[in-house]
This record gives C-alpha cells, structure tokens and sequence, in this order.
C-alpha cells in the first residue's frame, strides 16, 4: 500500500493551503527581523517575543506591580493567575506598533483576516474609530470595545480549557 505516500501528499497540499492563505492577507504578524519596539522583549505569560508580536501587545499595572504581554489572550490569563485587577491598560496600535493608547479608549476588530496571537479570534486595536471601520471593510471582521474583546478572549479561553 502506498500509505506514506498519501501521507506525503496530504501534507504537502495542508503546507501550500496554509502559505496560500498568507498571501492573502499582506501585514506581516508576526513581524520578521523587527526593529526594538519595546524593552520589555518577552511576554510575562507565555514568553514570546514582543517585538515580533508589537501589533497586539499590551502592558498594564496591577497592585502585584507592571506586566508585559504580546496579547489579549496573555493579559486575560495573567490576570487570572495573579488574581489581580489590571488598570492603566495600554495596547499597541495594530497598523503603527510604535503607538501605545489606553486600550479602554481603543477601537477592537474581532474576527477579520489578521492572525489571531494566542488565540484564533484576532482581537485588534486601533486608535480611531474610522480607521477600524476601513480595516473591516478591507478584511472583515465587526467593530467592538476593549470590554467586548476582553470579554471574547475570555470565553475563548475557557472554551479552550475545556476541550
């Protein structure tokens, strides 16, 4: 039976599939070779590498003191290790990773074409309004708040957990 070639096959059209999706969509995240967004290289949650994931990075303070995460996901599991309360939250700007804003004054894209960082829903960040509305035109997804994202991540999260 030719079974390892089928399973050579197979795996070679799952590797093209995945590279044909990510011509499809054309901001690099993670970021290849990039340039020192931030001091704070690594997620105080997962270890990642920041800079390469600037786009969704968060730092925020608690009364346990200031953490650093390369996402939403990392920020909501953070905070229910530590049993804290985060406060002064800031994200990074999904299309300029050099901007940090409060994430509570932040406008969110779930769910469009950009990769999700640690979980598969994208949660992104945008410092206005009308520039989430052009992104979701351009590559889908729906408008929402800091809280509706925290929220989503959450469930995402829990869901994972019991799978």
């Amino acid at each position: 039976m030719n079974s390892p070639r089928y399973i050579s096959i197979f795996i070679l059209l799952l590797f093209l599939g995945c590279q044909a999706g990510e011509d499809t969509f054309p901001i690099k995240h993670p970021i290849e070779n990039p340039p020192r967004f931030t001091e704070h290289k690594r997620c105080d949650n997962c270890g990642m590498d920041r800079n390469r994931f600037a786009r969704t990075r968060y730092v925020f303070d608690t009364d346990k003191g200031r953490f650093y995460t390369c996402s939403i996901a990392c920020l909501v599991i953070l905070v229910k290790k530590k049993s804290v309360k985060p406060r002064n939250i800031k994200v990074a700007v999904y299309l300029n990773p050099t901007e940090m804003i409060d994430a509570e004054k932040a406008h969110y894209v779930i769910g469009s074409k950009a990769k999700g960082t640690m979980t598969r829903i994208s949660k992104i960040a945008f410092s206005d309004r009308e520039s989430a509305e052009r992104f979701i035109q351009r590559y889908g997804g729906r408008l929402a708040t800091f809280q509706e994202a925290y929220k989503e991540a959450e469930e995402e999260l829990m869901k994972e957990l019991k799978q």
